[in-house]
């Protein structure tokens, strides 16, 4: 058990730096900061526990203790800051932490006291209670489903709206959403059977397991996502073209946005902006930047792609930006670029999402295309000779 904290807090620490390292700056990476500090803490907390150390489980009780409670507040707070980043975003949501702060001044303070004043702290652990109170967790189990909520509806619009993001690249936060619940039932499921039988002491070390290969697995994976800003209208309905067109059709100004004439003069327009001038070579292309360029709305620009042309964002940007890389790669110039350079030259932002788009389209690898490529090339010189 000693050998699985001690791991945990490595791999934590590591984590922490990755965070530190990818995102200062950025609000949802100093919430995940927040919350694996806060891990980080707990785990501390947990090796005074075992080592009988007074002085580092008295200073780290606190966090260990309202952390059951606290953590699924914190990722649904984490999830809003991805998608929905706001100077606000602490103001609008306090309310969500009314319960775990009530918990830290009824439950957890005067537990601590109660253990300060234990001769023997080490030989207790929870009974009567406190063991009722340790369900408070379900409080947190409820807000990691409220997260997964988000994220599901979040993954299936955000290919309307991003050109370098798809849904496979919010994978690794389900997975850490799901990871955490699966750790919250089994804090649960001990919780429960100790107010029924008694105390299992080794309960940490059985949670400590699980919380340790979440953080490894995330430390392995690196947290390298990046903000996703989403208009507010993409939410308000799971079917959005749907919605778009039922709103857009109740009132006269939106007549004119479905007229056939003026959307195939925006498509023109579209079509310069994107083929013409080549803004799929930019990373970060979006929606919204788009529709600037064009003067209009994010709205009417996916009205225009997903009900006119029948196409997503992702989609419309990422088909030139694969039809440029297999020019690069057909291109003498480029025959001693990587394929990879290749793709961060065409707008790609990853290995991963490059391949895995190009092979959507192509039905090919990249790796293979090339190889096909330069075959072809040298059975033609062959021939020439």
């Amino acid at each position: 058990m000693i050998f699985t904290l001690h791991l945990g807090i490595l791999s934590n620490s590591l984590l922490l730096y990755i965070l530190w390292k990818n995102g200062r700056k950025e609000l949802h990476f100093k919430v995940l900061f927040i919350i694996f500090l806060w891990i980080l803490f707990t785990q501390i907390s947990f090796l005074g526990f075992i080592n009988e150390s007074k002085i580092i489980f008295y200073a780290m009780f606190l966090f260990q203790d309202t952390l059951p409670t606290s953590v699924g507040p914190c990722l649904y707070l984490y999830v809003k800051t991805i998608f929905f980043p706001s100077k606000h975003v602490f103001k609008n949501n306090y309310k969500h932490f009314i319960i775990p702060f009530l918990y830290l001044l009824f439950a957890s303070i005067p537990k601590l006291i109660s253990l300060i004043n234990n001769s023997e702290p080490f030989t207790h652990l929870r009974i009567g209670l406190e063991n009722l109170w340790a369900l408070s967790n379900i409080y947190s189990l409820i807000y990691c489903i409220l997260a997964l909520i988000v994220l599901s509806k979040t993954k299936k619009l955000v290919k309307f709206y991003y050109s370098n993001i798809n849904s496979k690249d919010l994978d690794w936060l389900q997975i850490f959403l799901y990871g955490t619940i699966v750790i919250i039932g089994i804090d649960i499921s001990i919780t429960i059977y100790e107010v029924l039988f008694g105390d299992i002491t080794s309960a940490i070390g059985i949670i400590a397991v699980f919380v340790v290969f979440l953080i490894v697995y995330l430390a392995y994976k690196g947290i390298s996502q990046t903000k996703v800003l989403l208009p507010e209208f993409l939410l308000k309905k799971e079917d959005v073209i749907h919605e778009q067109s039922t709103e857009e059709s109740s009132s006269h100004q939106t007549k004119i946005t479905h007229d056939p004439e003026e959307l195939d003069i925006l498509f023109k327009r579209l079509e310069i902006i994107i083929r013409e001038q080549k803004c799929y070579l930019t990373p970060e292309l979006s929606l919204k930047s788009v529709s600037e360029k064009l003067n209009i709305s994010d709205k009417k620009l996916s009205y225009l792609l997903n009900q006119h042309m029948n196409v997503s964002f992702y989609d419309y940007v990422n088909q030139f930006r694969v039809e440029e890389v297999k020019k690069k790669i057909i291109n003498p110039s480029f025959s001693k670029y990587t394929l990879l350079a290749i793709a961060l030259e065409c707008g790609f932002n990853s290995k991963t999402s490059f391949n895995r788009t190009f092979q959507r389209f192509e039905k090919i690898t990249p790796s293979k295309f090339r190889t096909q490529v330069l075959k072809s090339k040298s059975n033609y010189d062959l021939n020439e000779l």
